[in-house]
């Protein structure tokens, strides 16, 4: 078992202790990928555990519970847990994982049947943005890909000078939804790809490889590419064979697992590869009491936020869950919060959208995170925004870096 799975075993058994006296808890569903993203399912739940202790776990008169549930990377199961949510008269909200795809193909859903989802990793820009007249019930504190896309082709281009960039996408909903943000980032500058290339989340090392010969012969001299961890390493590892001095600038995905077990570091250092992140690393460089207080309750055993593995995952949860508690915080003073589940979570969902106390978080004080939704402002259901992303590096230990 793993120090983090340590972490959270321990945080469990402490939360089942306080709740065996307290009645009506209510429960937050993770709704993660805890198989083949183990570390990013495992570092959301922390940072939400580690919030929920500053507290007792207990707020607005209830004890919060949080209920891990593994949809395997996997639509469908995502689907089956929000139909458990809906039967549930205890689940006050849904928390997201790394996935992006169960959000993009469910949003509908979701917004259809006012479940509280609240997302602290997926990143595609359309989820956070609501059907023409829908009420929008999905709340993102994490990366906004319609302003990724921009953020990735600065650094690059800009930035590092890239001058002909190929684009390697993952084929899916999140993939796709990134091609346009970055072509007309390049189109900008008076730029097109060299190339672009979509390859399956099952890819193979012969697939790979193929992929690779496709992307040379566009002659790249760097490439931005959007990947999981597993899917992403196989990509890498098959552009090094081909083309080992494409220097290369990826999205987050590659960090939700084993990318540095599978990718070695004559790999990492030759392509230079550098990762998109919010400016977690440049909190801690800064000296964050609140990120350094955090890790001491959450991770004694790390030296830096960097060594969780998925660093993403437990910043932003721990600052969604504080976000969260303000606003349960809040609603518990209205008359609506002595009703049944769904009054309970239209008056969080209240709260959230009006929040009346800024909230300090290890990214920033949020005053506040979010407002109400309409077509006229879209991104009121996004806590984060351009300047809070930044690039980071690789150590030669394999641990992310800030990178100026």
């Amino acid at each position: 078992m793993s120090w983090l799975s340590r972490l959270i075993c321990a945080f469990a058994l402490c939360l089942g202790t306080a709740n065996v006296a307290q009645a009506e808890p209510l429960e937050l569903f993770v709704d993660a990928d805890y198989s083949i993203n183990h570390s990013a399912a495992g570092a959301i739940e922390l940072g939400f555990r580690t919030a929920l202790a500053e507290v007792g776990h207990r707020v607005g008169g209830h004890d919060l519970v949080l209920v891990p549930m593994d949809h395997r990377g996997n639509v469908k199961r995502s689907k089956r847990n929000l139909q458990q949510y809906l039967k549930s008269g205890t689940a006050l909200a849904i928390v997201g994982g790394l996935h992006s795809p169960p959000y993009l193909s469910h949003r509908e859903f979701i917004n259809d049947n006012r479940i509280l989802t609240l997302l602290p990793w997926s990143a595609a820009g359309p989820i956070t943005r609501a059907q023409p007249g829908s009420e929008n019930w999905i709340f993102r504190l994490s990366v906004d890909d319609f302003q990724s896309g921009g953020f990735l082709v600065r650094e690059a281009v800009d930035r590092q000078g890239c001058e002909n960039v190929a684009l390697v996408l993952l084929d899916t909903g999140w993939g796709r939804a990134n091609f346009g943000t970055l072509t007309a980032a390049l189109a900008e500058r008076g730029m097109e790809p060299t190339q672009t290339e979509y390859f399956s989340s099952a890819i193979g090392s012969a697939s790979a490889l193929s992929l690779a010969e496709t992307i040379a012969r566009s002659k790249p001299d760097c490439a931005i590419m959007l990947a999981n961890w597993d899917n992403g390493a196989q990509v890498i590892n098959a552009l090094y064979e081909r083309l080992p001095s494409l220097r290369l600038f990826s999205h987050w995905g590659i960090m939700g697992g084993r990318f540095t077990e599978v990718v070695p570091r004559e790999t990492r250092d030759s392509m230079q590869i550098r990762v998109l992140q919010t400016c977690i690393l440049r909190r801690e460089h800064e000296g964050s009491p609140i990120l350094k207080a955090a890790l001491a309750a959450g991770a004694p055993d790390v030296a830096s936020v960097a060594e969780i593995g998925a660093p993403t995952g437990f910043v932003h949860g721990y600052d969604l869950a504080r976000v969260l508690l303000a606003a349960v915080e809040q609603a518990s003073k209205t008359d609506a919060w002595s009703g049944d589940i769904l009054a309970k979570r239209a008056a969080v969902h209240a709260a959230l959208e009006n929040l009346e106390t800024p909230v300090e978080g290890i990214l920033d004080r949020y005053a506040p995170p979010f407002s109400p939704y309409s077509e006229l402002a879209p991104n009121a259901h996004e806590a984060l925004g351009f300047d809070d992303l930044c690039m980071a590096r690789f150590r030669p230990d394999g641990f992310l870096e800030h990178a100026e």
